[in-house]
């Protein structure tokens, strides 16, 4: 037997009802009044591993009664979960959903003002509507690994509640789920969640900052209203439906914005042409802003959008149309004193459409020009600054080169990278790239030894072959560094010059088949033929065949070579043929 349940009418249980149920583990008593027994009830059970789940209302008195009270667990069941408070923890158990509540009808509803932490265990899959509204001391929330979604008002008004932790189970944020957590500075959105409702951080007044997952394909509203201390709004790049621009939250095409960051410091702010609607309460509460732009790309503007703007003061609407918008778009912004700038042709139609009339001054606005920032070669590097920008106004545009390149000039020759240009008209500024070269010179140490070949400019991390070809009695011995390959392939990284070491070819022949030699061999001054006894007519050519000496000579008489270029050299002796060098 491991589970007994005890219905509500039973109003007496007698001794040793239960002794020996060893295998006991869990234990219903349905009764709201705890009943009366002596210890003997439960004799030989150890009661600190058996849980007792007892009525909602009753479950203090269980705990203060004489043997109940040395149960390990006093629970109560919502639905199939069961549910307890020990010390300030509020502990949610069991495998299923929660249900969801009224505002006031969560069975803890009443012990709300006591509950400083709440745990979700594993098996719980959905955390109710309204299922801790006003837990006015809840600081700590761990959220099971299992749950997959976080209801309507779910933690409502938890104003000490500092930081969640939203586990990557979750896959949905309810509307208003953490409405008035006025004291939420950190919230970290798993990775599964697709979806996050309207307000669902609405008055997070100490939120500074969040990320948006990639996982995330659904924001409805705006779930940032009222986050007076939010910063930046950041989505990972990954994402396929939304981005962020400078911590400004935008559909992913960049046509709506949804949220500007009531806390970000910029005065001024432009809106990208590609936005055709600002959403509800998009910029509810920048109260740093003093000047806004609106391009005439904008067709819709939300309820609330600059609502509560109180520094405003200058709002430039480029559309030649006046939107139709609410009275609260500018709700709380001193419009009597602030000044529209409008297109010219344009002012009478914004002095008589609704809101945009009670501008206090309605005028002109300056034109508007367009600049385009170019690359030559897209492949060289990437450039900024491209954008509409007014009369007189300055823009900043760059040019960043890929590795390999570099980035030479603009197109009328300007230098400058980053550039600063006053606009006064459509411009076009090319940045101009080029890949990076060097120079690599291949000679040889003795031009007349031989010829080498890889001389000329090569891109950086180019691959280059160079190699070294030995004239007729000379050999290649290496390289200037000592390397021995040829031909030979390089990386080039910089500019470089390689140099073949050239040397005499030794394997000369030192004596004819019919002992004729030379000696010395190599030569400096002169030699002798030995070898011959009668007067001997010798010839010495080049390698080329020219004749550069010719003498008659007898056995024991030497040649004078010393006038004669280092090289190699053939001597022609009796028919025969040999080698000799001088040196």
């Amino acid at each position: 037997l491991t589970e007994i349940t005890v219905p509500e009418s039973v109003t007496s249980i007698g001794n040793n009802v239960f002794n020996g149920c060893t295998g006991l583990t869990s234990f219903t008593n349905l009764n709201p009044t705890p009943q009366s027994i002596i210890s003997n009830v439960f004799q030989n059970i150890d009661l600190t591993k058996v849980t007792l789940y007892v009525p909602a209302e009753s479950m203090e008195a269980y705990k203060a009664a004489e043997v109940w009270t040395n149960f390990g667990n006093i629970l109560s069941k919502t639905g199939p979960l069961a549910w307890g408070i020990s010390d300030g923890t509020l502990t949610v158990s069991g495998e299923g959903a929660m249900p969801d509540y009224s505002w006031n009808s969560a069975p803890w509803y009443s012990y709300r003002s006591s509950i400083t932490t709440v745990v979700i265990g594993d098996g719980v899959t959905s955390i109710g509507d309204n299922a801790f509204y006003d837990c006015s001391k809840l600081t700590s929330v761990t959220i099971g690994n299992s749950v997959i979604s976080i209801g309507y008002r779910a933690f409502y008004y938890c104003s000490e509640l500092t930081s969640v932790t939203i586990s990557n189970s979750v896959t949905s944020i309810g509307e208003q789920a953490f409405y008035d957590c006025s004291k939420l500075t950190s919230v970290t959105i798993g990775n599964s969640v697709t979806s996050i409702g309207d307000w669902a951080f609405r008055g997070c007044s100490e939120l500074t900052s969040v990320t948006i997952p990639s996982s995330v394909t659904s924001i409805s509203g705006n779930p940032f209203y009222d986050c007076i201390a939010l910063t930046a709004i950041d989505v990972s790049e990954d994402n396929t439906a939304y981005a962020s621009e400078n911590g400004i939250l935008f559909n992913k095409e960049k046509s709506a914005l949804i949220r500007y960051p009531a806390a970000k410091q910029d005065a001024s702010y432009t809106i990208p042409s590609s936005v055709t609607s600002i959403g509800d309460g998009a910029f509810e509460r920048c109260s740093n802003l003093t000047s806004v732009t609106i391009p005439n790309s904008v067709t819709s503007i939300g309820d609330y959008a600059f609502a509560y703007c109180t520094g405003l003061a200058s709002v430039t609407n480029r559309n030649p149309a006046p939107q139709s918008i609410n009275s609260d778009v500018f709700q709380n912004v001193d419009l009597i004193n602030a000044t529209l700038y409008v297109p010219a042709s344009s002012i009478e139609d914004y002095e008589a459409a609704a809101v945009w009339t009670n501008f206090g001054n309605i005028v002109s606005a300056l034109p508007i020009f367009h600049v385009s920032v170019t690359a030559n070669n897209p492949s060289m590097g990437t450039v900024a600054g491209t954008g509409d920008y007014e009369e007189n106004s300055t823009a900043t545009i760059s040019a960043t080169a890929n590795p390999g390149y570099r980035f030479v000039k603009w197109d009328d020759d300007d230098t400058q990278n980053p550039r600063t240009i006053t606009v006064t008209q459509d411009t076009t500024c090319t940045a101009i790239f080029e890949a990076i070269t060097y120079h690599v010179t291949v000679t040889a140490n003795n031009t007349s030894m031989g010829t080498v070949d890889g001389t000329g400019d090569y891109e950086e991390n180019s691959t280059v072959t160079i190699s070294a070809t030995a004239n007729p009695g000379y050999r290649f011995v290496k390289w200037d560094d000592d390397d021995t390959q040829n031909p030979r392939t390089i990386t080039v990284t910089q500019d470089t010059t390689y140099t073949a070491i050239f040397d005499v070819n030794t394997n000369i022949q030192q004596t004819s088949d019919n002992g004729i030699s030379i000696y010395p061999n190599p030569v400096t001054e002169s030699f002798r033929i030995n070898g011959i006894t009668a007067p001997t007519e010798v010839i010495i050519t080049d390698l080329s065949g020219r004749i550069v000496l010719q003498q008659t000579t007898e056995g024991g008489e030497y040649v004078a070579a010393g006038n004669l270029p280092n090289g190699v050299y053939l001597v022609r002796v009796n028919g025969k043929t040999l080698k000799v060098v001088k040196k």
